[in-house]
C-alpha cells in the first residue's frame, strides 16, 4: 500500500516559516505511523505466504520420491530409480534418507534424472549414519551439515587434511602463510612460530609474578650467585661479607668512616690555606695547612668517633694554633690542657678518647 509522503520539514534556517511547518510536519506524523504499520502488515503477509508456497512446492509430490534400489551409505556419485515422471532438474540439492531410519541418510547435488525412466544420480557430499539400504524416501533440501557428517572433498584443491566435520575427527594443520600453525600438535606448532617454551618464551611460573612491575636496568643483569663484572656501580648500604680488594682498588672517604673499619694504606692529605675547622671525614688524614690555625670542633656538633686520628702539619715558618671550643684537649705526658701552638714545620697528632677529650702530641707542640 502506497505512504503518504510527509510536508516539508521545519528549518532553523527559515525562521519566517518555522512554526507553520514544524506544526504541519507533526500533524502529518500519526497518519504515517498508520500507513507505516499497515505496510509492515502486508509485507509480513507476503513473506509468511512466500515460505508457505516454497514448503509446498518441496513437498510436492513432484518433487518427492522413493526408491528401492540398494545403496552402501558413502560420499561420491549415486545412481538409484525412483518413479517416473518426477520435476526433479539438474543441480537441485536432495536428501536420500532410509525410510525406517531416518538417522542413515546421503545429500547432494543432482547431475541427471530421466523422467521416463525414473534414473537418477546424485552426487553425495554429506552423509549421516552407515550400511547398506533397499528402502529410501527422496525429497528436496537445501545444502546443510549435519552433526559428525562426512564432508565431500573433491572440489577442494587439497582435500587431504579433512576428514570429518567432528571436532575431536578433524586432523591435519593448515599452513603459516594462510593463518595457521604448520602443525598438527601443540608442541610443533609453537616452534613453528618461534613460540617454543624455554627457547622463545617461559613457561608461567608463579615466582615470574614478583617481576611483572619491575623496571627492567640497562646494561647487564645482575644475578644473586653467578659471577659477574661491575663497573662504576654505587653500593647503598652493602652487607659485604669478605672479599678481595686488588692494588689499584680505590676506597672514597664520603661519609663517615668508623674507626673499626678499614683504613688508609698511608695517611692523605687536606690541603688548606686558611684558618680550619675539622670534618668527619678528616679521620685518618693529616691537614697541610699553611695560615690560620686549625679548630676542633666541640662534640655536640661533629661527633667524631673514639679513637678518630688527625695528623696536623704547619706548611710555614710561622706558629699556628690548634683551637678547642667546649670540649677538652689534652698534650700528651703533661697536665697542660686547652688549645696548643705548632711551631713552624711542627707535626702533631691528635687522637680522641673519650666523648669530649682529645689528646695532641708532637714536634714543635708549645
Amino acid at each position: 500500500m502506497p505512504i503518504t509522503a510527509l510536508p516539508t520539514p521545519p528549518s532553523r534556517t527559515d525562521a519566517a516559516n518555522f512554526n507553520v511547518r514544524a506544526e504541519a510536519f507533526l500533524g502529518a506524523l500519526p497518519t504515517f505511523v498508520t500507513q507505516a504499520n499497515a505496510l509492515a502488515t502486508e509485507t509480513n503477509g507476503y513473506a509468511t505466504n512466500a515460505a508457505a508456497s516454497a514448503a509446498t512446492a518441496i513437498n510436492a509430490p513432484g518433487t518427492n520420491a522413493t526408491s528401492t534400489t540398494s545403496l552402501a551409505i558413502g560420499t561420491g556419485s549415486k545412481s538409484l530409480t525412483v518413479q517416473t515422471g518426477k520435476a526433479f532438474v539438474v543441480g537441485q540439492w536432495v536428501t536420500i534418507t532410509s525410510t525406517a531410519s531416518p538417522a542413515n541418510w546421503m545429500h547432494g547435488q543432482i547431475t541427471a534424472y530421466t523422467s521416463g525412466t525414473g534414473a537418477l544420480f546424485v552426487n553425495v557430499g554429506m552423509t549421516g549414519g552407515s550400511g547398506t539400504i533397499a528402502s529410501w524416501t527422496v525429497a528436496l533440501a537445501a545444502p546443510s551439515q549435519g552433526t559428525n557428517a562426512l564432508l565431500a572433498t573433491g572440489s577442494y584443491a587439497d582435500p587431504a587434511w579433512i576428514t570429518s566435520l567432528s571436532a575431536a575427527k578433524l586432523t591435519g594443520s593448515i599452513g603459516i602463510a594462510s593463518g595457521g600453525t604448520g602443525a598438527p600438535d601443540a608442541a610443533t606448532a609453537r616452534a613453528n612460530l618461534g613460540l617454543a617454551i624455554g627457547t622463545d618464551v617461559q613457561a608461567f611460573n608463579a615466582t615470574l609474578t614478583s617481576w611483572a612491575g619491575k623496571a627492567v636496568p640497562a646494561g647487564v643483569v645482575v644475578g644473586t650467585t653467578d659471577g659477574q663484572t661491575l663497573t662504576n656501580k654505587t653500593l647503598t648500604s652493602p652487607a659485604i661479607n669478605g672479599g678481595t680488594f686488588n692494588a689499584a682498588s680505590t676506597v672514597s672517604d664520603s661519609g663517615t668512616i668508623a674507626t673499626g673499619s678499614v683504613g688508609f694504606r698511608g695517611v692523605p692529605q687536606n690541603s688548606k690555606t686558611a684558618a680550619y675547622t675539622l670534618v668527619l671525614t678528616d679521620n685518618g688524614k693529616h691537614i697541610s695547612i699553611t695560615t690560620g690555625g686549625i679548630v676542633i670542633p666541640a662534640n655536640a656538633s661533629v661527633a667524631f668517633p673514639i679513637g678518630a686520628t688527625i695528623v696536623i702539619y704547619n706548611d710555614s715558618a710561622t706558629a699556628q694554633t690548634i683551637s678547642i671550643t667546649t670540649d677538652t684537649l689534652r698534650q700528651a705526658s703533661t697536665a697542660n690542657t686547652g688549645s696548643r701552638t705548632l711551631d713552624g714545620y711542627g707535626l702533631a697528632t691528635l687522637v680522641k678518647v673519650a666523648a669530649t677529650t682529645w689528646v695532641i702530641t708532637g714536634a714543635g707542640l708549645n
